[in-house]
Parts: structure tokens; sequence; C-alpha cells
């Protein structure tokens, strides 16, 4: 019996599913399946009752998911306790706030990674820190402790998370300088459905991305799989294509390529959430909520200037 088959084994019983276990933990389905069955053969009993894609806890697994929970989360205090001894020998001195904002490297992401950072340092006396980080290893980091919480752009969902909605922010669509809708400011799903839109497999499989909003409102775009720099670059020039993101200025990169707003009637608003570990709040990130939740709006538009 190993941490790994615990936490599996927890995270199943919570889904309901091997699958999004599977997900949760950036793993196959057959890896968390076999874990089960190796832990099954382990306690001499069945754990759960499959049934076609959702499993169900046997009795005898319905009283072992309180101590699976234990264990992992003793295991997680073990790692942080090791990283606290270990930064305190090295004398590093850490932020106040440690966040990962969950996206993928965009234009001018490292200013206003810098500007969220000093104007939450200044206005709110949190010492900040905020990188840009892709889902599955903030989420380790997260775990580990690394990082005190993720800012995710659209919902996020796991059962040893909490996400709280910090505000909400408009949709646009990225497009290159020679798209044949770039004279337009405004732009509706129609305008859009006959354009591909990119899509990346390890991006918009962690949260509710924007793209997943707005497939869910009808947005009809085909989707094309990119997953490098080059790639994007010859997806916007030479494909007409469009990347959906936060309507903000500052991701403007005039002339190459300027970002238009999709209409609000069409496009959801968007939430930015605070994603935290379950049972590992800190005084820190609670007044960090509070500050972000009342000063969203003014935040935005700083941001946008930026």
């Amino acid at each position: 019996m190993n941490i790994r088959q615990l936490q599996y084994f927890y995270l199943a019983a919570c889904c309901g599913s091997f699958s999004e276990a599977a997900r949760a933990e950036n793993v196959s389905v057959q890896a968390v399946s076999k874990a089960m069955l190796d832990l099954e053969e382990e306690v001499g009993a069945p754990l759960f009752v499959r049934g076609g894609r959702t499993v169900k806890l046997t009795p005898l697994g319905k009283s072992l998911v309180g101590p699976a929970r234990e264990a992992v989360a003793s295991f997680d205090a073990f790692g942080r306790a090791v990283e606290l001894r270990t930064q305190a020998e090295t004398g590093k001195k850490q932020a106040d706030v440690r966040l990962a904002l969950i996206s993928p490297p965009f234009a001018k992401h490292e200013l206003v990674c810098n500007a969220f950072s000093q104007l939450i340092s200044h206005m709110a006396g949190i010492k900040t820190q905020l990188e840009l980080a892709m889902g599955t290893q903030a989420l380790a980091d997260l775990r580990a402790g690394n990082i005190d919480a993720m800012i995710t752009i659209g919902a996020f969902s796991d059962p040893r998370c909490s996400c709280l909605v910090l505000g909400t922010v408009s949709v646009g669509a990225f497009m290159g300088k020679n798209h044949p809708l770039r004279r337009k400011r405004l732009l509706t799903f129609a305008d859009l459905e006959r354009y591909p839109v990119l899509y990346n497999e390890e991006i918009d499989s962690f949260n509710e991305t924007i793209l997943s909003s707005c497939r869910k409102r009808g947005l009809a775009s085909p989707l094309i799989s990119v997953d490098t720099d080059e790639g994007v670059a010859e997806f916007l020039e030479q494909k007409d294509g469009y990347v959906l993101g936060i309507h903000l200025k500052a991701l403007d990169i005039k002339p190459l390529a300027i970002m238009h707003r999709v209409d609000p009637s069409d496009a959801p608003p968007v939430p930015i959430c605070m994603v935290t570990l379950k049972g590992r709040q800190s005084d820190a990130i609670d007044r960090l909520n509070r500050f972000v939740r009342n000063e969203f709006p003014f935040m935005k538009r700083v941001l946008s200037s930026t």
C-alpha cells in the first residue's frame, strides 16, 4: 500500500469516477484502475462497485474514505514541513502570498504579472508574487505548498480545493493584422463561426476555460489544436485563426495582432477564481481574497491600461 494508491482512492471516492480521478492527477484511467485493483487485493475485498463510467463505494470503501483523506493530508503536510525547514536553513525570503496564474504565455505576460504583484503589494500591504503556470504543474505545486493559490480564468472543480470567484471579465478574440474581421471591434459568434479557433488539450482540459464556456453558449467555430509558439503564429497569420481570451488592451501587440471584444450577448462573463487547498487557508490569503473582490473593477482598469 502506498500514498499514490490512497490519493487515487480518495479522489475516485469523491468524484465517483476513475476518469475524473485520473484527470485530477494527470494520469491515465488505466493507471487509476490498476492502482485500485492492487489496493483491493491488499485489503482483501472490493472498495468500489463498478458501473459503466461511474463507481460507487462498497461499505468497506465508505469506511476507509476518512482514513485515506487523513493520510493524504499528512503526506502533503510532511512535504510542506520539509520545504519550510529548507527555506529557514537557506535564509530564503518568500513573498507573503505566492500565486500561479493558469494561462499559456501571452504577449506582455511578465508586465501584467508584475503590475498585479506590485499593485497588491502597494495597496493591500501583502507582498505578492504572481507567475504564469500550466494547470497540472500548478496543482502539483499547490499540493506541495510551493504556491499558496492558483488564479484560474474560468471555474475549477476538484474535491481537494476551494474555488472562490473574485470577479468576472469580458471575452475577447485575439487575431492577426490581416484577419478578415480585423476592422470589426465587436464580434458575434456568427461572425466567428467560419474561422478556426485555437484549442490546446493541456490547457482546455484543466478547468472550464473561456473556450469551453463559449462553446456551451453556441460558439461553432472549428477547433484547431496548436501546442507550439511557432504553430500559434502560423495559425494567426496564415490560417485566419483566432484565440479566445480576456478582453484587455494590455494584450494587444500592435500592429501585429489585436484583441477584439466578443459581443456580451453571445459570450458569457468569465469568472476569475482563486483556488486554494481545503484546510490550508492563511490569513494572508483571506486578506488578499477580500481586497481583490473589493477592488476588482479598479484592478481591471489598471491592467487594461498597462
